[in-house]
């Protein structure tokens, strides 16, 4: 009988921890604009007015990695980023690919997770001229820092292990099966399914995975 969980969430805000840092530039210079121009920066003073546009970027910057989720049952995957959902059949969901390489900006070894779908008809014209083909069609799930090898630090968040247990509960595959099994194995997870990747139809549970060693972190 399967046992596994009808639905289940991992959130995904470990991924995204930097996300609101854009908003709050944006905001912390359109606060500096207001202040400067209605006068309110001299009244009050330049250390007033810093630590007043400070707090204003932490409580819009802090709480957006909170809005990063995912959520599995049935039927698909819903994915939350910023708190904007999207909804994905499991039919159309192709596999996880996990495109390796280097920051273009810092030389950073990375590794983009991508839920790969399957491109709509109307769309396939405009997928085939993304990067690297219809491999990068769907949606970034996140970016993780790898060593030079592309491997695993050893400092993933358990979360991590969650998202990938998911996937693999709902048979979808890993473009780089070593790297998941790393990281599953590490937190007390059982690696990927002995099954080469399609064998499973995405969105067919497999069994309940057992319990956690009592010493994993």
């Amino acid at each position: 009988m399967n046992t596994a969980p009808r639905h289940q969430t991992v959130r995904l805000g470990f991924l995204w921890r930097a996300a609101g840092a854009p908003v709050g530039c944006v905001l912390a210079l359109a606060m500096g604009v207001v202040l400067a121009d209605t006068g309110a920066a001299g009244r009050m003073g330049a250390v007033p007015a810093l630590l007043l546009s400070s707090a204003a970027v932490l409580g819009v910057a802090l709480p957006v990695p909170y809005g990063f989720w995912l959520r599995a049952d049935d039927h698909g995957l819903t994915l939350v980023r910023a708190f904007v959902p999207r909804r994905y059949r499991w039919r159309d969901i192709q596999g996880l690919t996990m495109d390796a390489g280097q920051d273009a900006d810092s030389g950073a070894h990375r590794l983009v997770l991508l839920l790969r779908l399957t491109p709509a008809p109307r769309r396939t014209a405009r997928a085939a001229r993304i990067a690297r083909g219809a491999r990068l069609y769907g949606p970034v799930l996140g970016i993780l820092g790898t060593t030079r090898d592309g491997l695993p630090r050893g400092t993933e968040h358990r979360r991590l292990a969650e998202l990938f247990d998911l996937l693999r509960r709902h048979g979808v595959p890993f473009d780089d099966r070593r790297y998941a099994d790393l990281v599953l194995t590490a937190h007390g997870y059982p690696a990927l399914a002995h099954t080469a990747p399609g064998e499973r139809v995405p969105g067919e549970p497999l069994p309940a995975r057992p319990a956690a060693r009592p010493d994993a972190a």
